[in-house]
């Protein structure tokens, strides 16, 4: 995977990562109003290439509704079951972009691909776990887990779309915010209660637009593109350790057991290096299989 991969994949994950300590500036704020007026927003880092939001109506619907059913729908996982369990269930879909980033053909580079996938899930719930000190998962939260599930699906299958769909600009990612956007918030506008938003409210909305839900989106079409869906996928694992550091800075997490979080780094880091071993074992295959075919055909 080349290093412009790698720098977007990590731009973006750093990005998500800070959602939650910029979120946590703006707690009276209702979440879809939140969510739709961040979007919004985020439309703004891609408006310079506002030409290039011109995709075929399927790609459109594509993204913007992909977008608009992860936030909701973790949005709703956090109502309606304890943040940390549904926060690990979230976490499924880096697994699942592996899994489904994977040819099902079986063999040693597959393997290796799963393997590393397993190791940064094992790092996520340590990392999550240490937040509460337990994971205690209740079937009186049932429905918060399927949209936590939900919302993991979802992401794992927009990650992939661009392999999926005609090509379009990375920077159409900023049609697909606008769209998702006012989508949340007219949803907001429904559902949730009437809310003026205050001076230092509009301040956190903005950089969470114009970071975590802006640009973020952009860096991470542009990793999906030109690198290697599996090793990102094991990658950003470590979103939500980077995500506990921020808030920690930001005094508002204490008394954490740093050993933990340790612990979870290190499985991330030798899940993405088990996971680069795919990489390697597919191209010796390649090269033999190469030198075989050099062979036969000098017969």
């Amino acid at each position: 995977m080349n290093l412009v991969s790698w720098l977007c994949a990590a731009g973006a994950i750093i990005l998500w990562a800070s959602f939650a300590t910029l979120v946590s500036h703006a707690p009276q704020v209702p979440p879809l109003m939140l969510t739709g007026v961040a979007l919004s927003l985020g439309s703004v880092t891609c408006l310079l290439r506002a030409r290039e939001w011109r995709v075929p109506l399927r790609t459109m619907a594509f993204g913007t509704i992909c977008l608009f059913v992860y936030h909701v729908s973790l949005v709703m996982a956090f109502r309606l079951a304890p943040i940390t369990e549904a926060n690990l269930i979230n976490y499924l879909w880096p697994l699942l972009l592996v899994l489904l980033g994977t040819s099902l053909r079986r063999g040693a580079d597959c393997a290796a691909k799963i393997a590393g996938a397993m190791l940064g899930f094992g790092g996520c719930v340590v990392a999550i776990g240490s937040t509460s000190g337990s994971l205690a998962f209740s079937m009186a939260h049932g429905v918060g887990y399927a949209m936590a599930l939900l919302a993991a699906v979802v992401w794992a299958v927009y990650s992939l779309g661009a392999r999926w769909l005609p090509p379009f600009s990375s920077w159409a990612v900023g049609g697909f915010c606008l769209g998702a956007g006012l989508l949340a918030i007219a949803s907001h506008l429904l559902f949730e209660r009437a809310f003026t938003p205050s001076g230092s409210d509009w301040l956190w909305m903005t950089a969470i637009g114009l970071g975590p839900l802006g640009i973020s989106f952009m860096l991470w079409d542009r990793a999906l593109r030109q690198g290697n869906a599996s090793q990102i996928g094991i990658l950003a694992y470590s979103t939500p350790v980077l995500s506990m550091l921020g808030l920690a800075l930001a005094g508002q997490v204490t008394d954490r057991d740093w050993s933990t979080i340790f612990l979870a780094s290190i499985l991330i880091v030798a899940g993405v290096a088990v996971a680069s071993l795919a990489s390697t074992i597919k191209r010796s295959a390649l090269c033999r299989e190469d030198a075989h075919a050099s062979a036969d055909s000098s017969v």
